[in-house]
């Protein structure tokens, strides 16, 4: 006798809806701008600290969190000082990797550095299970020379893993040198696999609709030989500016139950208190219908 309840669908019956991807979650293990102190973190800006949870993930939390959402990818911020959120990096890389999903950590070469001694002193890779790395450069987070940052992409390869570069806009003097060849030279290091050119969110005055306009102007040799290939374009500016596709989406998941379609807004979208209250509340993700940063 057949079982009812293991019946093969009829053609054209149709199921129960997947839920939507969040495509690349972007998961903060804190919710506060770190001792780099940059005016500029857009952390700094950050509201609803309130919230329920504290100011943790609890390594449970978090693999339950990447064992019930959908995402393409995970992508994890991990601010100075590093050291005390290994457990919590672990748990997420045994969890995205679980599913088959990537894990891309995102920092600065001064914490690269603490995880290689913390690496010397243990003999464990603390970055076992991540699939990329991108490293922040700009003059407020270590030197931007060439050479050194070939070395630091150097020391972060591993095999199977990718090395990125996250350049970003951090005032006028840096944006003129990297439109002046530093960006080039960046791009065509071969110890690195990919260059992220960000501005600022929100963008200073500077940083305005006729800069960028300007700046891929005098960037268009290189683009055409590296767009999309080697070098990408920040979010806003490719969807907003130039028109290249919309909204990519970096919905955000940070301590305090908080989510955000935006990684970069203010304000959480919404409070959740475990797993399957997320994945309830974001079944229908669509990225956000606005920038929450107007370009001038």
């Amino acid at each position: 006798m057949s079982n009812p309840s293991r019946r093969l669908p009829l053609v054209g019956e149709v199921g129960p809806a997947r839920a939507a991807s969040l495509g690349v979650l972007s998961l903060h293990l804190e919710g506060t701008p770190c001792r780099v102190g940059c005016e500029f973190c857009y952390l700094g800006g950050r509201t609803g600290s309130e919230g329920a949870g504290g100011g943790r993930h609890a390594p449970g939390a978090l693999a339950a969190l990447l064992g019930r959402l959908e995402y393409d990818e995970v992508a994890v911020a991990l601010s100075e000082p590093v050291l005390p959120y290994l457990d919590e990096l672990a748990a997420i890389c045994a969890a995205a990797g679980a599913r088959g999903r990537k894990v891309a950590v995102t920092t600065t070469a001064a914490a690269l550095g603490q995880l290689a001694r913390h690496a010397a002193s243990t003999g464990r890779d603390p970055l076992a299970g991540v699939a990329r790395v991108s490293v922040s450069v700009d003059p407020r987070k270590g030197p931007v020379a060439p050479p050194w940052v070939a070395e630091v992409a150097r020391r972060a390869r591993a095999p199977g893993r990718e090395v990125a570069l996250i350049v970003s806009l951090v005032d006028p003097e840096f944006a003129r040198w990297l439109l002046e060849g530093g960006l080039r030279a960046l791009v065509e290091l071969p110890e690195v696999d990919r260059v992220a050119l960000h501005g600022l969110k929100p963008p200073p005055p500077w940083c305005d609709r006729a800069f960028w306009l300007g700046a891929l102007a005098r960037l268009a040799p290189l683009l055409e030989r590296h767009l999309d290939r080697r070098l990408f374009l920040d979010c806003y500016v490719a969807a907003r500016i130039v028109g290249l596709g919309g909204c990519p989406a970096r919905a955000d998941v940070s301590p305090g139950g908080q989510f955000r379609k935006c990684v970069y807004q203010a304000a959480p979208d919404l409070y959740f208190t475990d797993a399957d209250e997320l994945a309830r509340a974001v079944h229908a993700f669509q990225p956000p219908a606005t920038c929450p940063f107007p370009i001038p």
